[in-house]
């Protein structure tokens, strides 16, 4: 590894502080009466896994090492590390002959970042094998079988509770299919990550909530016409919810003033409960001209009306740029165009059923790789985009950055709505595209990990999100 050289580090000795790591972190949370396989395949993963191994019996630990090939040569660093082990006594067993149910903690040092291609069927076997056991299962630097730069599953992949990931994090860790796959994950730099960093172009940066300095204090003599005017476009006839918590939730974030433009049958059950809101039905052109930024799209549906309203707003903007946030049923409409939509503001929020219309395909294949697909929407649509999710994308002119904020509460009916409500208010107050995108993803999640702190996941509703929301903007 370049960056090891550069510092005149053997990769030994990276591989002994690899393995000093997960037997710390072992000796943290488990006894000396666990018993504990270590399942190790022919690279350096393995390698870490057979410096643990040593550690771990040395300190008393009952330890069994397996390994998918035991009769296939080692080369390098990994050769070194197993000569290590069996001069230390211990044994490498064949996988495919242990029975992975006797154990309470399952160390994966299968493979590693260097996979290329489909799991072979011995190690699909194996990896099978090893999620359906009851252990707590410890991947080393990723979980087997997954891609590292995208996350996706190659034909098998381990199910981690906890993963170690060493010297860069990889990208395919934090987002989607590779989030849910690795559990607990914990980074460790291993004295040589900064100048990795330096030496490799990362393909995206984790962010949260906070890295971002306090929003800085309104002046004394602002009013409600310099602290934003957001305009609301949807709300279809039997779909006034959707952009009833888009509105309140800008109202949440700060800006100033909301209207609302929706159909005839929907303006009382906006209004109703939170007359801070002004909806309407008719002037959709004036309404335009009044808003410093415009949301589009939440419970908009798919109808005459819908597809109309879409087009009165798209002539608008060809003449008059102002900031756009799209979402929901703006995006499906959105859909049938085949050309960019040329906006000097726009932020597009999609989830991945929306960006697999927006880009003609499935959705299996955006969830395969959502970096790829976050910056396909840019370069077919322009703008930015937030791909919504477990680790959701922010591709914005910055480049490209992964929420690191958020939980699986927010799996439910609204929570897109009360997203681009954040944005549109955002944008309404002067942010940019790419800050209000960063700023926007990261306080709506951070709010919604506060909802789930204080009373659970389960049954988390996205208007749970206003009262911290608001508690969010006043941080100081």
């Amino acid at each position: 590894m370049e960056a090891a050289k550069q510092l005149s580090i053997p990769l030994y000795d990276v591989m002994q502080v690899a393995g000093e790591t997960l037997f710390d972190w072992i000796q943290t949370h488990f006894d000396h009466q666990t018993n504990i396989l270590i399942a190790v395949g022919t690279g350096n993963n393995g390698g870490d896994g057979y410096v643990a191994a040593s550690l771990l019996l040395a300190d008393g630990y009952t330890i069994t090492l397996a390994s998918i090939d035991p009769a296939r040569p080692l080369s390098g660093d990994a050769l070194l590390a197993q000569q290590s082990w069996l001069a230390s006594g211990g044994e490498v067993a064949d996988i495919r002959l242990v029975d992975t149910e006797h154990f309470e903690l399952i160390v994966d040092g299968l493979l590693g970042t260097g996979l290329k291609g489909t799991v072979t069927s011995a190690y699909q076997s194996v990896i099978q094998r090893i999620n359906q056991s009851s252990a707590h299962i410890l991947s080393i630097d990723i979980p087997s079988g997954l891609d590292a730069n995208t996350g996706a599953s190659l034909g098998a992949s381990i199910n981690a509770d906890t993963t170690i990931s060493f010297v860069g994090l990889k990208t395919g860790l934090v987002t989607g299919n590779g989030k849910q796959k690795s559990g607990n994950l914990i980074f460790k730099p291993l004295n040589i990550g900064e100048t990795f960093g330096q030496l490799m172009e990362a393909q995206g940066r984790l962010i949260e909530y906070a890295d971002f300095a306090p929003l800085a204090p309104r002046a004394l003599h602002s009013h409600k016409g310099n602290n934003g005017k957001l305009l609301c476009i949807g709300g279809n006839n039997g779909m006034a919810g959707a952009i009833r918590m888009t509105s309140e939730a800008a109202l949440r974030t700060g800006v100033g003033l909301v209207k609302v433009y929706c159909h005839a049958n929907s303006t009382s059950s906006i209004v109703q409960g939170r007359p801070e809101i002004m909806a309407s039905s008719e002037n959709l052109a004036q309404l335009l001209e009044w808003a410093d930024c415009i949301v589009f799209g939440p419970g908009l549906g798919q109808t005459s009306w819908s597809q109309e309203t879409f087009n009165q707003l798209f002539s608008y903007l060809i003449h008059h740029h102002k900031p756009l946030i799209i979402d929901a049923d703006g995006l499906n409409l959105l859909s049938h165009q085949l050309h960019a939509l040329q906006l000097s503001y726009l932020i597009m929020s999609p989830h991945s059923a929306e960006a697999a219309r927006l880009l003609n395909t499935d959705v299996e294949k955006i969830e395969n790789d959502r970096y790829g697909a976050a910056t396909k929407l840019v370069e077919r649509y322009g703008g930015n985009c937030i791909l919504k999710g477990a680790g959701s994308i922010v591709h914005s002119q910055q480049g490209t950055y992964v929420c690191a904020n958020g939980n699986p509460g927010m799996s439910t009916a609204g929570m897109g709505d009360v997203l681009s409500g954040v944005l549109g208010s955002l944008a309404a107050q002067g942010m940019t595209a790419d800050e209000a995108s960063l700023f926007g993803v990261c306080i709506h999640s951070a709010a919604a990990d506060l909802v789930a702190d204080n009373f659970g996941q389960r049954g988390m509703i996205a208007s749970d999100l206003f009262d911290y929301l608001r508690q969010l903007v006043n941080r100081k």
